[in-house]
């Protein structure tokens, strides 16, 4: 004992003597530009001329750290995507520590950082990223992130919250590179303007791209807030209660606090008014389905456990429920004649759902990362619905008759859980560029949906006479149970002059079970206990894949490239119990990809493209039992249903000016389609309907977008800006109606613009408009083809009187003109609001609130698909006054008084 004892002794002082003549070094690497932590940096120290790097490791929120440093001269190499490459040298003293800042500054010459200007201006161009300098955009005091996101071109926001950009979705949103919104992206909606430097998008990459370096081929982008300096910790927030006439009332607030360790956001909504008011009035009033009363709470959190640990956490809780009274015209075009449904619906819906999603990342060293992202939802639904329909044959000579007539009550239950697991682990070698990421995945689902459904069809003859009526009276309970697994290995090595080679393989397996079971009401017993073998099924589904992928990249000082080529194996494995039937398809599939990025010059980047997917059916599409919730619209599966493959393309060209803000974006995206699947159309007596899953060939789609930005007023676009846009799309869809291929081939024009101009300094205008002009032909009946235009104009307001008193209103008019069988509808709604600020602080508001002041709002919508063209006025909230009282605060303990 007394040996042991003197060994570890002797091994602790050692130890210490050797720190002794030690020492280390602590830093951070900012941006030069926003003065903000760049996280993801890489960290080389070199021991004099050396080429092998004695230590490495990667930036977090605190910066880096050495430690243990022989005393001697060193090379301090810093690396970061979209930045100069740094190197300082210095030398380290036994027993000190040395504490650096660094700046890093943008590249100027090289594709994946052309610069637009040497200085922060309104806007900046990185390859494939655009970063937007918020003070160069007019917004108002006490605005939020989507107010901002309004004004700058390319960027909208519906009013439902969702975000896109060239008409591309955004489907992550971080805060200075970090995660905090793994749930709900929309919760960031809120957060204050004033606190915004700028606004980054670029295309969403998964983490396993962002640590090989190796770029994916995206179709959604993400947006990164940059804060300013000084605002990086901040507690920000506000809570609100209001009452209107009669029982109507929302409440709620929301707090965030943004830290280098500490990020949390959460959320709270209550209300019984469609979400007009959640602090604010929504700005973008638009069609709603029915009368919605909500509770939501949101909540998320990121948080740093010392050097190595990270975890996100996101919960939400949703009660949801909708009252509808819904009146609809369809009308489905065959080769001599025409069916016009009419129908009128109620309907109450209840939505309740519980996503809990995770994210832990854990640093074990410089070299090794592991991953685990988990995600459990329990959802619970239920429905009740009654409506009437009347089936109009139309025949092309003019003749016409009451095909058919229903009256239908639904109700069902909806109850499911999921869990979804993967885990990866990422390795970095001593060689820069070379890597190795290996991951595994599980998921499991249930499911169960007990209902009833009565309906009473009947069918007549061109004459009058009734010639059939059918009841169904059955209750019935759908059970579903999925499980699968997968795993993927990727590697990554660097070859010659920058480029790069890529090798990855995965496999996926999944199975899905679906059973169905149905019973008639015996009026001999007064029970639900007579099988009804026709919607009665069970249906097993298992899809497996092997895929093998190759890459090969390089970056030179005026484009970078990635090139791969894809190998897929599949097997769609399908079992029908009742009637037996067993389908086994194999596919093997090739899936090229390519994405090209050039620098054409400074402020502009052109980007191409490729990549082939393959899609296969849902158990819904495949099972074949039909569906009479709708009696006169039949729905049923197809198990002889093949995967489909897609070739999807786009290019994108940026060019900004830096002396006049005048920008150009121009976006093109395209798809082609084998083996689609779509909806087989057959007629059946009295004009019931019905449809099967089949694969087609011949559809394909591209659209074209193009912005055009400006400055305008005597500022130079440093405050007054305007963009003008168009969105112009062609589309062939294929289809089948009653066994004969149809083709549905449309265009549609939609221009739109927005201006924002401050008038007077406290008169601020903005405006925003659109059209859409669509044009439909059928090849199947072209007596039916179908033109349509619909524009919107919207104008907002602001205006300060004295004593501190605002006044904000917003007035937007909608028309849909049409020609052929859309008809033509004139919407006019005005929201108005008065508000004031209290006390010394001014962090109270009292604020009076108008909505639907002329009483015209109307709830009306209108489309057209493959072969049908179809109408829907759903009932709505209409004229509102509502009362509130607001608190909101704000505190950044680090910025400078």
């Amino acid at each position: 004992m007394i040996r042991i004892s003197f060994s570890v002794l002797l091994i602790m002082l050692l130890q210490h003597a050797a720190r002794a003549q030690t020492g280390s070094i602590r830093g951070k690497v900012l941006d030069s530009a926003y003065q903000t932590v760049i996280e993801g940096a890489d960290v080389f120290l070199f021991p004099g001329e050396s080429s092998k790097a004695r230590f490495q490791t990667r930036t977090g929120g605190k910066g880096f750290y050495f430690r243990q440093i022989p005393e001697g001269s060193y090379r301090l190499v810093i690396a970061a995507v979209g930045f100069v490459n740094d190197t300082t040298i210095l030398y380290v003293k036994k027993n000190d520590t040395l504490q650096l800042d660094l700046a890093l500054h943008p590249q100027e010459n090289i594709l994946n950082d052309v610069v637009v200007s040497t200085t922060p201006k309104p806007v900046t161009v990185r390859g494939d990223t655009l970063s937007f300098l918020a003070d160069a955009f007019n917004v108002r005091p006490n605005s939020q992130l989507e107010d901002l996101l309004r004004k700058i071109p390319g960027a909208d926001v519906d009013n439902n919250g969702n975000i896109t950009f060239q008409g591309q979705r955004i489907d992550k949103i971080t805060i200075n590179g970090k995660d905090l919104f793994i749930g709900d992206i929309k919760n960031a909606n809120s957060l204050p303007a004033e606190m915004i430097a700028a606004i980054e998008v670029y295309s969403t990459q998964s983490e396993r791209a962002k640590f090989s370096r190796v770029k994916e081929n995206s179709e959604t982008r993400t947006l990164n807030i940059k804060t300013k300096k000084g605002m990086e910790e901040a507690w920000v927030g506000n809570t609100y209660i209001s009452k209107g006439q009669k029982n109507s009332y929302a409440g709620g607030g929301q707090i965030t606090r943004l830290g280098a360790d500490l990020m949390v956001n959460s959320n709270l909504k209550v209300n019984n008014i469609n979400n007009r008011f959640i602090g604010v009035e929504n700005k973008m009033p638009g069609p709603q389905t029915g009368i919605q009363s909500t509770a939501v709470l949101d909540l998320n959190l990121t948080k740093k456990w010392g050097n190595k640990l990270t975890t996100a956490i996101s919960f939400k809780g949703n009660n949801q429920k909708t009252e509808a009274l819904q009146t609809t015209s369809r009308r489905t075009f065959f080769t001599d004649s025409s069916l016009l449904e009419n129908r009128r619906s109620q309907s109450l819906t209840t939505v309740k759902n519980y996503p809990i999603n995770m994210l832990l990342t854990y640093n074990a060293d410089s070299m090794n990362q592991w991953q685990l992202s988990s995600s459990i939802t329990h959802t619970r639904n239920s429905g009740n619905n009654q409506d009437t329909a009347n089936i109009h044959t139309l025949y092309n000579t003019g003749s016409s008759y009451t095909g058919s007539n229903t009256q239908t009550s639904n109700a069902y239950q909806q109850n499911s859980f999921s869990i979804n697991n993967q885990l990866e682990w990422r390795h970095r070698f001593i060689k820069p560029g070379r890597t190795i990421q290996v991951s595994a995945s599980q998921f499991a689902q249930t499911g169960s949906a007990p209902g009833s459904l009565f309906s009473i069809l009947n069918s007549f003859a061109p004459t009058g006479n009734l010639l059939q009526q059918t009841v169904t009276n059955q209750r019935y309970t759908q059970t579903s149970k999925g499980n699968g697994y997968g795993s993927s290995v990727m590697y990554t090595e660097p070859l010659f002059n920058r480029h790069n080679l890529s090798l990855i393989y995965s496999f996926a397996t999944q199975q899905q079970q679906n059973d169905k079971r149905s019973n008639d009401y015996d009026s001999l017993t007064g029970e639900y206990d007579k099988p009804n073998p026709l919607t009665t099924n069970r249906f097993n589904n298992r899809n497996t894949t092997h895929r093998l992928e190759s890459g090969f990249g390089g970056t030179g000082e005026k484009f970078n490239y990635q090139l791969g080529l894809g190998w897929q194996y599949s097997t769609l494995d399908n079992f029908n119990f009742e009637p037996v039937q067993h389908i086994k398809q194999h596919f093997t599939n090739l899936f090229p990809r390519a994405n090209v990025n050039v620098n054409l010059s400074k402020g502009k980047s052109l980007s191409f493209n490729y990549n082939g997917n393959s899609t296969s059916p849902a158990i819904d599409q495949l099972q074949p039992v039909p569906d009479l919730s709708n009696p006169l619209f039949i729905k049923t599966g197809n198990p002889d249903l093949k995967q489909s493959f897609a070739h999807n393309f786009s290019v994108n060209l940026n060019s900004y000016n830096l002396k006049t803000f005048n920008g150009l974006m121009l976006s093109a995206y395209g798809d082609v389609i084998h083996n689609q699947i779509v909806s087989s159309t057959t007629l059946l007596a009295g004009g019931v309907q019905q449809q099967q899953f089949v694969n087609v060939n011949g559809t394909w789609h591209m659209s074209t977008y193009i912005s055009y930005s400006f400055a305008i007023g005597r500022k130079k676009g440093q405050k007054n800006s305007a963009s003008i846009s168009s969105r112009l799309r062609f589309s062939n869809d294929a289809g089948l109606i009653n066994g004969m291929p149809n083709k549905t081939n449309s265009i549609s024009l939609a221009p739109s613009w927005k201006f924002n101009y401050d008038l007077t300094k406290k008169l601020s205008a903005e405006l925003m408009g659109g059209s859409d002009f669509s044009a439909y032909r059928y090849s199947v009946n072209a007596q039916q083809n179908t033109k349509s235009q619909s524009h919107i104009g919207i104008i907002n307001l602001n205006y300060e009187l004295p004593l501190g008193i605002n006044i904000y209103g917003s007035f937007s008019c909608s028309h849909q003109n049409t020609y052929g069988l859309l008809p033509s509808q004139t919407n006019y709604i005005l929201n108005a609001a008065i508000f004031k600020r209290l006390f010394t602080n001014q962090r109270w508001q009292v604020r009076l609130s108008g909505f639907d002041l002329l009483n015209t709002n109307r709830s009306y919508s209108q489309s057209a698909s493959q072969n049908y063209i179809y109408t829907r006025q759903t009932n709505q909230l209409q004229r509102m006054v509502l009362v509130s009282l607001l608190y909101d605060f704000k505190n950044f303990p680090n910025q400078k008084k």
